[in-house]
């Protein structure tokens, strides 16, 4: 059994665990979310702990799972007072939270909720770094300097240099910057600038005049900072992300073979550039974790029966 460092909120001992994939195959943005609803909590006055999921049984007042290879509701690996689950795989999971992080409110329409759960789904509880929503972006420019392209922190095939490599030779102007993450490929094709395993992109995406993206947290982080924005689809679970952005147009979707021609074409449209960075401030505003965590807080002063 894991414990928890015991912790204090006003006159409340009350420990919060996190519990997240990553890893190889994984990546980091099941972490990225719990960490950024912990800054949140931290600033209410808690210390939440974050680990790894499969570490044994979890027992603590509050556990937040953000999983796909375990279910939040399995009470044989998770002991709580308060549940909240991080889902975007349409589970109809028992637990007191349910936090849908995707931008489409209506993913969940499937989903039984029941009088007892709270239901958080749409675009304002987006899980990203809150630091970006204090963050001043570059401005929308006649030209293109910057291109930043990530795949993910667990790009094995190299997507992303593939990318960062065409967009190179065919854009020799414009600096293209490629991130590397601590599981993906190692490989940067000549021309390309490596980022390596950096542990926020937020600097990053704030001055890229285009970002290229894969359709997980990063992509909502790049809308946070208004950033003219073309997703790419690396596994399913980010097509309801990508699908919500593109409905906004906030974003442009297209595969792999396409990316050369949608960032040339949006390279030469100065009026297409500002519209995406206008809608993709609309969509998100960068707050989804201090709301999720507010949630969180009255939840367990329901559950726990005290006062916060």
């Amino acid at each position: 059994m894991l414990g928890c460092k015991r912790i204090r909120s006003g006159h409340v001992v009350l420990p919060i665990v996190f519990v997240c994939d990553e890893g190889p195959g994984i990546g980091l943005g099941h972490r990225r979310r719990c960490e950024a609803i912990a800054f949140e909590l931290s600033a209410l006055g808690f210390a939440p702990a974050i680990v790894a999921s499969g570490r044994g049984i979890i027992a603590a007042p509050v556990v937040v799972v953000d999983s796909y290879k375990f279910r939040a509701d399995d009470r044989a690996r998770f002991v709580p007072d308060v549940v909240v689950a991080i889902d975007d795989l349409h589970r109809d999971l028992d637990v007191d939270v349910l936090v849908c992080p995707a931008p489409m409110a209506g993913v969940l329409a499937a989903v039984d909720i029941t009088a007892r759960r709270v239901l958080l789904a749409g675009s304002q509880y987006c899980l990203i770094d809150p630091a970006l929503a204090r963050m001043r972006a570059a401005a929308i420019t006649e030209c293109v300097e910057t291109i930043l392209v990530t795949m993910g922190a667990a790009d094995a095939m190299g997507l992303g240099a593939d990318i960062a490599g065409d967009l190179a030779r065919s854009l020799p102007n414009a600096e293209v910057k490629l991130v590397i993450g601590p599981w993906g490929s190692q490989t940067v094709p000549a021309g390309v600038v490596a980022v390596c395993a950096p542990k926020s992109l937020a600097s990053g995406l704030a001055t890229a005049d285009v970002v290229v993206t894969a359709g997980g947290v990063t992509l909502l982080e790049a809308l946070a900072l208004g950033r003219p924005t073309i997703a790419i689809a690396t596994a399913d679970n980010q097509l309801d992300n990508i699908a919500a952005c593109t409905a906004a147009s906030a974003a442009i979707f297209c595969d792999a073979a396409g990316v050369l021609a949608q960032v040339s074409a949006l390279c030469g449209d100065l009026d297409t550039r500002h519209g995406l960075s206008n809608a993709a401030r609309a969509l998100i505003d960068g707050r989804g974790a201090q709301r999720v965590a507010a949630a969180i807080v009255k939840r367990a002063a329901i559950n726990c029966g005290v006062a916060l």
